[in-house]
């Protein structure tokens, strides 16, 4: 065995971390100077106190792609070239969320943009390849995109408190690495294995200014960046030769974002805030699984420690999948997995109507005091809690009701 200073993968890590953790407190330096700064009031799902700058993202952009380009070197120009147009579109879907930061961009801006870098990237090899050939390459194509827009969307939807998507894409990239170095050389996943590691050290390096209670919000601009990372990484790996076990392990990995979009979306419509499935997915609210756990009675900081562990639960489920290479206990371990999820989101299910509760109490209250200058409130509220960055990837406009019969919606993020 070669020792361990002859691979790269330490370097990366090293590098990666050391300029996110000098980089982050130039930007948030930069911010206050330049006024790029994400205001109290400014969104109707923070309850900040102070401003606080929103470039997280380009520290983490720096960070990745110089701990690559600096430590790698690449023997021919086919193998550079995949890495180059990833970070290329890096740098694009970081630049698009830095611009809606500064003034809200379509939805269908967003996703052109998008589906243009998808379209990139599969002409350079970077697409799934679930679907057998003879369907045709259109299908696999659609599924990409779909899998990329899909990820970065709950990836955004999550950054709702501080700390939670970094320390997540952290842990996330931990297990990516896992199974690129692979249970033996013929296994591994070299070029998987650098861009896992340099995505662990730079979020990292982030998380130390983003952690409660933070310095730096990672912006749109950073949760799409991790977003985008997440997915098209995931793309790059090979997990098994059954596609339902291919299917599993990356959705396992990433388990913390997508039960947060889909137990939000499944409370919406369960406790009548939507009126449709559009309407779930769009709705803004302050009832995601950071919300709701702090909803029960847990610290900001818990949490985010929950989510914490969901996700090394979640990866850990993934990687004794990839090893065993066993469909009957894939199936077995996601459906008790699935089980495990159902449970939670009961539990904080409960939290939410007795949240909703308690804050319809209080406004019947005000109202008999005041009935003339009293607004409706959302119907999950959580006072006296700094819970931090709340947007999602496609916002709708505001409405000040909460009526069943209508949406109650934040301020418009396009």
């Amino acid at each position: 065995m070669k020792p361990l200073l002859n691979y790269p993968h330490l370097g990366i890590f090293i590098v990666a971390w050391f300029i996110a953790d000098l980089a982050v407190p130039t930007f948030i330096a930069m911010a206050h100077r330049f006024g790029l700064l994400d205001r109290p009031g400014t969104h109707g799902g923070k309850n900040q106190v102070a401003p606080i700058p929103y470039l997280g993202g380009l520290g983490i952009l720096l960070a990745f792609s110089l701990a690559l380009f600096s430590t790698l070197r690449f023997e021919t120009l086919e193998a550079f070239v995949p890495f180059l147009v990833l970070i290329s579109g890096a740098a694009v879907v970081t630049t698009l969320g830095l611009l809606d930061d500064r003034k809200p961009i379509s939805a269908v801006v967003k996703l052109g943009v998008l589906t243009l870098i998808t379209v990139v990237l599969a002409a350079f090899g970077v697409r799934m390849e679930l679907l057998p050939d003879y369907l045709g390459g259109t299908l696999n194509l659609a599924l990409t995109l779909l899998w990329i827009v899909g990820i970065i969307s709950a990836t955004n939807s999550l950054d709702n408190t501080d700390g939670v998507v970094g320390g997540v894409t952290a842990i996330a990239g931990v297990f990516i690495f896992a199974i690129a170095w692979g249970a033996s050389a013929a296994d591994s996943q070299s070029w998987l294995s650098y861009l896992a590691v340099a995505l662990v050290g730079s979020s990292l390096g982030f998380l130390r200014y983003n952690f409660p209670p933070a310095r730096v919000y990672l912006g749109d601009n950073g949760a799409f960046l991790l977003g985008y990372l997440l997915a098209t990484i995931l793309v790059f790996a090979e997990y098994s030769s059954d596609p339902l076990q291919a299917i599993l392990i990356p959705c396992l990995i990433l388990v913390v974002p997508l039960a947060d979009i889909v137990i939000s979306t499944l409370l919406r419509i369960r406790d009548g805030d939507v009126n449709n499935w559009r309407e779930a997915v769009l709705y803004c609210g302050k009832d995601h699984l950071a919300h709701l756990l702090m909803a029960s009675g847990l610290s900001k900081r818990q949490a985010v420690c929950c989510l914490y562990a969901l996700g090394i639960a979640g990866g850990s489920a993934a990687l004794v999948i990839q090893r065993l290479n066993n469909r009957a206990f894939a199936l077995s371990a996601s459906v008790i997995f699935a089980a495990g999820l159902v449970a939670l989101g009961i539990f904080l299910g409960r939290a939410r109507q007795r949240s909703s509760s308690e804050d319809t109490t209080e406004r019947l209250s005000q109202t008999s005091q005041k009935p003339s200058s009293v607004q409706s409130e959302p119907m999950v509220s959580i006072p006296n809690l700094d819970l931090g960055p709340e947007h999602e990837f496609f916002d709708l406009p505001a409405r000040q009701s909460v009526q069943k019969s209508e949406v109650p919606r934040e301020e418009p993020n396009y």
